[in-house]
């Protein structure tokens, strides 16, 4: 798979979902709209970086022998190298000693404490109770160490053929009453939970037995993830860990892991930074030696010196070789000075990494070194880190757990905002995407409005708010409820918006009342109708005295669209009515990127058991709102690809109530188990037509139910798409039929 065609694809496919919302009438507004999305401004260029090597120190086979491990650990971690930050640690945690690892992503920062609490247990086979507790700041961590310790059990039990003799548990809220019951019961040697769980066990009556095990046995406390501490949540886990180590028998050592605590400043400052942390945080003194760094190391080879200019042009001229082997790689020019350029510098005589860059800036510098140009620079960048995947797909394939400089693209995509103008109506008239309250480098202090826009015609409705003679800009869907005098509503500028002579007629009667005069708003309505207001680019307004300008101002929230004639019942949102720059919010912009990124990954040949993606959230209750988002978006898009299909191939590509059913069932062709709740396939031809039949019915409320107005702004139906037409039957006819009227 090449990353960077598989990039373009799916920033492609976001990019062609987000513009197909934007209806903006006013030509000047979106031609700087189009213009700003035209250079990145909601999903800016990625940002390249690499994860460089890590220094290694030895087997653990090796260490194991020279007495700095247990002999057992290594048939534990068999097969296992350590990097030199992880004996490093692993020296400090044998000895009894705190530390802290600060590490990238995948420097096996875990092996640090698991080696360490293994090797007391190993030492001290007659332990009883827990003796290490380690806490994760998130469940997903426990079950994939909780699989990571199994593997350990398994990889000593398969060497030695002896039971393992350390045991482990999880508890958390995700476990059954069965599984928690055997803990309170046994509890493990080693106990993985997190921070608001371990709380709960050392107040809860019916967990005294583990608290007990704890306060009695406890030499470990672990702390994965420890930049995630912070603030009131610090606050409480530093009490905790206080309270914990008041109560216990033994003094325990105290270990956290980070991959990302203090990124500024000297190795030796951050160093410091990260002690004073660790001391807050844990109650006890820790000092920068007790602070281990990540120690890097190069993958490819480097003399001292980076390529010549010359060394470059010519191997960039020369082109990639996909087929070019490890060795070639190691010693080729533009790789080693990606490496050297990069990927990594030297700070105070260690290798750390740099900072992730953009791809235009990394092909600038090449460009400038190697004299050629930037288009040629950048085709030979995106061939070369092709390269590079196929050599470390080539590594993987043969067992090779260490690969060479792999790179990973951070792409950020902003949610969609609004639209800021001022208030000028001719070319003075300042237009941006950038949220403010006045107008840039000005003294006059011009101030600047939200505009949203209707979703019928595209006109902007400038968000104000009416207090007196002025107006002052209001966030959209903001309303003006504190501020008595405040009057939240939209101004609406041009020449046909309103003309009360001739459009009231078109309202609903229950909102009039009919004078001499003619109809006029009743007054309950008058406030919602239009009201004609002049107004200044600085946001003075009268609606007697003539000013600069003149445009329209109707009350939030709106009763009906004078620019589409689309009248709204009273419990419709803003939203639904009016949209932003985009319609799409983070739920519907992550599925967006989900669906699109599985469809690349289908496209690029992987089997579907490969086709995965691992979604974050900060919190449980937006995972499960993701969730819903996800499974909802599946199951719509599903229903109507059966819909398309059934239509494209039915006779005259049309359907009725009759045919709908069975046609979207045969459409679909899911096989039985997939909708049947049985376990296998029914023999009975007539058992398995019911099925099916009770599957037809159902299609037909879910599709009927679909092809309905959507409310569903972000995923209008197929209608709305005008990828099928609505008819009804024999309704020429009944016209006709004067008769009957």
């Amino acid at each position: 798979m090449n990353v960077f065609h598989t990039h373009s694809r799916i920033v492609e496919d976001y990019k062609t979902y987000i513009r197909s919302f934007l209806n903006i009438a006013d030509p000047n507004i979106r031609k700087i709209v189009e213009e700003e999305l035209g250079k990145g401004k909601l999903w800016p260029e990625p940002l390249l970086q690499f994860n460089p090597s890590f220094e290694i120190a030895g087997s653990v086979a090796s260490l194991s022998e020279a007495g700095l491990l247990h002999p057992d650990i290594a048939d534990i971690f068999k097969g296992f190298s350590l990097y030199r930050h992880q004996v490093e640690a692993i020296r400090l945690g044998t000895a009894g000693k705190d530390f802290i690892v600060t590490s990238g992503t995948g420097s096996g920062k875990s092996l640090t404490y698991i080696g360490s609490i293994f090797h007391y247990l190993l030492s001290h086979p007659n332990e009883a109770g827990v003796t290490a507790v380690v806490v994760y700041p998130m469940n997903a961590l426990i079950n994939s160490q909780f699989e990571e310790f199994s593997r350990y059990k398994e990889n000593y039990e398969s060497a030695s053929g002896k039971p393992f003799p350390i045991t482990f548990g999880q508890y958390t809220g995700q476990e059954n009453e069965e599984k928690r019951q055997k803990i309170r019961e046994h509890p493990p040697h080693v106990l993985l939970t997190n921070y608001m769980m371990l709380e709960l066990l050392l107040t809860r009556f019916r967990e005294r037995t583990i608290r007990d095990a704890i306060y009695d046995n406890l030499r470990f406390l672990v702390f994965d993830e420890l930049h995630t501490y912070r603030g009131r949540q610090g606050r409480d886990v530093a009490l905790l860990i206080r309270r914990i180590r008041a109560r216990c028998n033994n003094e325990s050592v105290c270990i956290g892991t980070s991959a990302t605590m203090i990124s500024v400043g000297s190795v030796s400052s951050r160093r410091d930074q990260v002690a004073k942390v660790a001391t807050t945080l844990f109650g006890r003194s820790f000092t920068p030696e007790q602070v281990v760094n990540e120690t890097l190391a190069r993958s490819l080879s480097f003399f001292g010196v980076l390529p010549t200019g010359a060394e470059l042009t010519t191997a960039i001229e020369t082109g990639v070789n996909l087929d070019g082997d490890l060795d070639q790689l190691k010693i080729h020019p533009v790789a080693i000075w990606l490496e050297n350029r990069v990927a990594l510098e030297e700070c105070e005589s260690h290798l750390v990494r740099r900072k992730p860059q953009r791809i235009s800036e990394i092909v600038t510098a090449l460009s400038q070194e190697s004299g050629l140009a930037e288009i040629t620079c950048r085709q030979f960048l995106a061939d070369l880190l092709q390269w590079i995947s196929v050599v470390n797909k080539r590594l993987q394939d043969i067992g090779r757990r260490y690969t060479i400089l792999p790179f990973k693209l951070h792409q950020f995509i902003s949610q969609t905002g609004s639209v800021y103008t001022t208030l000028d109506q001719d070319d003075g008239r300042y237009i941006t995407l950038e949220p403010g309250i006045y107008k840039q480098d000005e003294e006059t202090k011009t101030p600047i409005f939200p505009n949203v826009f209707s979703r019928a015609t595209g006109q902007a409705f400038i968000c104000v708010s009416r207090i007196g003679n002025r107006l002052e800009p209001r966030e959209f869907r903001e309303s003006s409820e504190e501020d008595e005098e405040a009057t939240a509503g939209y101004l609406i500028v041009g020449e046909d918006i309103w003309d009360p002579s001739e459009d009231l007629e078109l309202l609903p009667d229950s909102w009039l009342r009919v004078t001499k005069q003619g109809p006029v708003p009743n007054s309950k309505k008058r406030e919602f109708f239009p009201t004609k207001l002049y107004f200044d680019e600085f946001g003075k307004c009268s609606e007697t005295e003539p000013l600069k300008w003149w445009g329209w101002f109707m009350k939030a929230p709106l009763l009906f669209d004078p620019t589409g004639g689309v009248f709204f019942e009273t419990k419709t949102s803003e939203g639904t009515k009016l949209t932003k720059l985009g319609s799409a919010g983070r739920s519907t912009s992550t599925t967006i990127t989900a669906f699109s990124i599985l469809n690349r990954l289908n496209d690029a040949g992987y089997p579907p058991k490969d086709q995965k993606l691992l979604s974050f959230t900060d919190n449980r209750q937006d995972a499960a709102l993701q969730a819903g988002h996800f499974n909802d978006f599946e199951q719509v898009v599903r229903l109507r690809a059966g819909i398309h299909k059934a239509l494209e191939e039915a006779s005259e590509n049309t359907l009725n109530y009759a045919t709908l059913g069975e046609a979207v069932f045969k459409a679909l062709g899911l096989p039985f188990l997939d909708f049947g709740n049985r376990k296998e396939e029914p023999t009975l031809a007539n058992v398995r037509r019911n099925y099916e039949e009770c599957l037809q019915t159902y299609l037909i409320y879910r599709a009927i139910a679909d092809l309905r107005r959507s409310w569903r702004i972000i995923l209008p139906n197929l209608e709305q798409c005008a990828l099928l037409s609505i008819e009804y039957l024999d309704l020429d006819q009944v016209a006709a039929a004067h008769d009957f009227w």
